[in-house]
């Protein structure tokens, strides 16, 4: 979470030193005043010179330094100059130089210290601030942005970039931030991009070792809202816990696209990636974490000496999402686990592999299954003291209330599995079942085209006639006919009584 907070300060800065929402007429020193505010809420030291002059302030020699004891690094913005120039309108324009350099110093305990100077560059950056101190919005345009690799050294030796270079740069950028800086920081942004390329590459002299990366996107997007409560400290993670804390936010593009080739003594390993769409959503507080991933139209190709031959795999539909409470409560408090792999398909040369004679259908495969429930927190996971004593006493960190299989889905080789179902759960009842809490409640399965699978199986060689028999007996013992010719349906039950139960009949 900590690496989140710094990840966000450095992208208000690489997108126009965002902070601040408007309406009144500012002054230079005002703007700059807010800037230092925002930076030093997110955990910058910032030092400059500050010169009035006749259309508003000169701030030069500008250094914003964030450091990390914990990971013995420090980082380094310097920025040469920046104009701040009052407009008639009682809005200030900002202008800064075309580069900037960022520097990253870090020494962790045994490993090699490294330091790396990325630019920050930029092309018609265009910022724009209104608004009212306390209250400022910051409206941003610019032809490209970019950061690229310009020096790295390892343990005191200089590496070029025919060694290692990193390029990234995002065009047509545009946007806006409000920052208000009463009573804590309450941020808000909301980006847009045209297209957005990278370009990592490393080399190693003294071996066979390199690797390239290269891929890029568009259709851009990025939104957020942050939340920083007065004297919020982003290094300590208690921080998170004492309340007063959020952050929630999307971002997305579409048309996303890498190749990458590593090569090692054994030969090279390539491939590609594409993705048509991907969005991400997420939401934390003090009080529960929400995480949601979604992307369609995806397609990965990879080959290399190591793969007896080479893959190449489609994606319709995938799709990741958790909610989890974070704070401790003394009443259950809402979960959910999803998963979506939908419209799974390979190349035919895959198939042949294990069905060279085309026994199975070759339609797309789908794995999904969506899971809701109520847990009741004993702790706060970012409370480090908390977490420390559950470690130590392997004490649980909280409880079991409900579960909701809201949907389960299995498609394959033309046979269907799909289940739903809802349990409770009785902790104070840990005997019944061995130190589990006692589960009540039911779920209902359906199988369809399974002895069709079997039999295709058995043909292919895959399944022994034996291994099929014992497979089918184990399914009637536990399913009944379904509704369809080669359909099995089942529900199997867990009473009060702690007896389970399938399709009425008690096997336990």
């Amino acid at each position: 979470m900590r690496r989140i907070t710094r990840l966000s300060s450095c992208s208000a800065l690489a997108l126009g030193l965002a902070a601040g929402p408007a309406f009144a007429e500012l002054t230079a020193h005002q703007v700059w005043t807010g800037i230092e505010s925002a930076m030093q809420g997110f955990g910058y030291s910032v030092t400059a010179t500050e010169t009035p002059n006749a259309d508003g302030l000169d701030v030069t020699d500008v250094v914003m330094r964030f450091e990390a004891p914990e990971d013995d690094a420090v980082v380094e913005f310097a920025i040469e100059s920046i104009d701040l120039v009052e407009n008639s309108d009682g809005s200030v324009s900002m202008t800064f130089p075309v580069s900037m350099p960022i520097t990253i110093d870090a020494a962790p305990e045994d490993q090699e210290d490294v330091m790396m100077v990325l630019d920050y560059d930029n092309e018609g950056l265009e910022i724009v601030v209104s608004g009212e101190p306390g209250d400022m919005t910051y409206t941003y345009t610019a032809d490209r942005l970019s950061i690229s690799l310009e020096e790295m050294e390892i343990d005191g030796e200089a590496i070029g970039r025919e060694e290692a270079r990193f390029d990234f740069s995002i065009e047509d950028v545009s946007g806006a931030t409000v920052a208000r800086t009463t009573e804590g920081t309450n941020l808000t942004q909301d980006v847009t991009a045209l297209s957005a390329s990278y370009d990592f590459a490393f080399n190693d002299p003294d071996s066979d070792d390199a690797a390239l990366v290269t891929g890029s996107m568009a259709d851009l997007f990025v939104s957020s809202a942050t939340v920083l409560p007065e004297g919020f400290d982003p290094n300590d993670p208690q921080a998170l816990a004492n309340g007063g804390f959020s952050a929630s936010g999307s971002m997305g593009y579409t048309n996303g696209e890498m190749q990458f080739a590593a090569t090692e003594s054994a030969g090279t390993t390539s491939g590609t990636t594409q993705t048509d769409t991907v969005q991400l959503e997420f939401d934390i507080d003090d009080a529960a974490l929400r995480y949601d991933v979604a992307a369609t139209g995806q397609a990965v190709t990879l080959s290399g000496p190591e793969l007896p031959l080479p893959v190449d795999v489609r994606l319709a539909e995938s799709a990741f999402r958790i909610t989890m409470p974070i704070a401790k409560a003394d009443q259950p408090q809402d979960m959910a686990f999803g998963l979506t792999l939908r419209g799974f398909e390979m190349s035919d040369l895959l198939w042949n592999v294990f069905d060279p004679g085309a026994a199975l259908p070759r339609d797309p495969a789908t794995i999904a299954f969506d899971l809701t429930g109520q847990v009741t927190p004993f702790i706060n996971l970012f409370d480090p003291a908390q977490m420390a004593r559950v470690e130590a006493t392997n004490q649980p960190p909280g409880e079991l209330n409900a579960l909701t299989l809201n949907n389960l889905t299995i498609e394959a080789a033309g046979a269907k599995l799909g289940g739903s179902g809802a349990f409770t759960f009785d902790n104070d009842d840990m005997q019944t079942f061995d130190g589990f809490p006692r589960p009540t409640g039911e779920v209902n399965v359906t199988i369809d085209g399974a002895n069709a699978l079997i039999d295709k199986l058995i043909a292919m060689g895959l399944l022994t006639n034996e291994d099929a028999m014992g497979a089918r007996m184990m399914i009637s013992m536990f399913a009944v006919p379904g509704d369809g010719p080669d359909s099995l349906k089942s529900s199997l039950t867990i009473n009060d009584q702690g007896h389970v139960l399938a399709n009425g009949m008690r096997i336990q």
